[in-house]
């Protein structure tokens, strides 16, 4: 776990790490980041880098912010039909086939995009995004500032569909508004390759919180089966021995 003071820089944690676990894995060569239309991520430059690339903030900044990819944004959930989320699917797992060896991961709002609209989309997008995320090696990021702790009738947004995130963004209800706090949570597996890599630790803020505070994200135990297993070096291998409860670790 990382603490930060906004959203904004939960994200961009999260986007660091990503790309950090992927040159540990040996490929450094996977720097970008695919997200989809309607997005927001928060109005720092990494976070702005991954926003709606026509609708959100790029047009301001051209020639500071990353090129990364975007997807379709997903069909709205009032409107949508298996037709169509299988679709959208398709479409986005097109895109990330032809960029899969320079991403490092896909960075979404589950369920609902706030910021973009208030657009709803369907829980079963969550389950493709899993999918996609597993087949390229990409590490699947949940920005649930907006709609972690209960803001969409669950817990979290991902526990409609009964998807796990490798990496999770929270705030906003994390303290309430009583305190600017957010947080980045990984898996253990994330943690331990960064820790295990020629940086040794997450390069954000000081050493000691990004080497000591973990927390481990519960494994998609009943969804293993339903996914094809990754290949010997790619996030989807490994994350199947990583079983149980958030829980702090050394």
């Amino acid at each position: 776990m990382f603490l930060a003071d906004s959203g904004s820089v939960a994200v961009e944690v999260a986007l660091k790490l990503a790309v950090q676990f992927q040159t540990a894995l040996g490929h450094p060569q996977r720097q970008r980041l695919l997200s989809i239309r309607g997005g927001y991520h928060g109005d720092t430059f990494a976070a702005m880098g991954v926003c709606d690339p026509v609708d959100g903030m790029h047009s301001a900044f051209p020639g500071l912010l990353a090129g990364n990819v975007f997807g379709p944004r997903p069909p709205a959930a009032a409107a949508a039909t298996p037709e169509t989320v299988r679709a959208w699917a398709s479409d986005l797992g097109d895109i990330a086939a032809a960029h899969s060896g320079e991403l490092a991961a896909i960075i979404v709002e589950p369920v609902l995009q706030g910021a973009g609209g208030m657009h709803a989309y369907p829980a079963e997008c969550l389950t493709a995004l899993r999918h996609v995320a597993d087949r390229h090696g990409l590490l699947l990021i949940f920005d649930e500032i907006a709609t972690g702790f209960g803001r969409t009738g669950e817990l979290f947004a991902a526990d409609h569909a009964g998807v796990v995130p490798d990496i999770m963004c929270v705030g906003k209800a994390l303290t309430g508004g009583y305190l600017t706090l957010a947080a980045m949570l990984c898996t253990a597996e994330i943690a331990s390759a960064v820790s295990g890599g020629q940086a040794g630790a997450l390069l954000h803020g000081p050493r000691l919180w990004a080497t000591r505070w973990r927390v481990r994200l519960p494994t998609r135990a009943s969804a293993s089966s339903a996914t094809a297993p990754g290949g010997p070096t790619s996030p989807g291998s490994a994350r199947a021995s990583n079983r149980g409860s958030p829980r702090p670790g050394p």
